[in-house]
């Protein structure tokens, strides 16, 4: 049962992780991109542009920044939820490893008594077998010189 919940800690731990790793390449791709726009309209403006096409391209500049503001924001809140899922996850392992560790020191302890167990059977079965067929010895005759 508590494998079963630590994997599926983990597992949710895994989403999370893509989660971050997929706004992450969406930032590096948008950052390209808006350098590369940068670089473009900075080329059409030496090279002598519109004054429409100027502002469409600040426009779209500004659009890009406010996007890559909302996958910023983003970003942090998923690395906000991955921490909290690792923290999940850490609590699970940690409850399966102390109930293994229990449930192990549990069979070990009731394989000792068992070992225990057989070891007095096998005395008393000596014991039994080493006292037939002698003759028993009174209180008296055992005091006696």
């Amino acid at each position: 049962m508590r494998e079963s919940l630590e994997k599926a800690e983990l597992q949710k731990l895994r989403i999370c992780a893509a989660e971050v790793t997929g706004v992450r390449a969406e930032i590096e791709s948008l950052n390209a991109e808006i350098t590369s726009a940068q670089r473009a309209l900075s080329e059409q403006t030496v090279e002598g542009i519109s004054g429409a096409e100027l502002q469409w391209g600040t426009v779209t500049d500004e659009l890009r920044k406010e996007k890559l503001t909302r996958l910023q924001a983003k970003l942090n809140d998923l690395e906000l939820a991955r921490r909290k899922q690792q923290q999940k996850y850490g609590e699970a392992r940690r409850q399966r490893e102390i109930l293994s560790n229990l449930r192990d020191r549990e069979y070990s302890a009731y394989q000792l008594e068992m070992s225990k167990r057989e070891q007095q059977q096998i005395d008393e079965l000596f014991l039994i077998r080493g006292s037939v067929g002698r003759p028993s010895r009174s209180l008296d005759e055992e005091n006696e010189p």
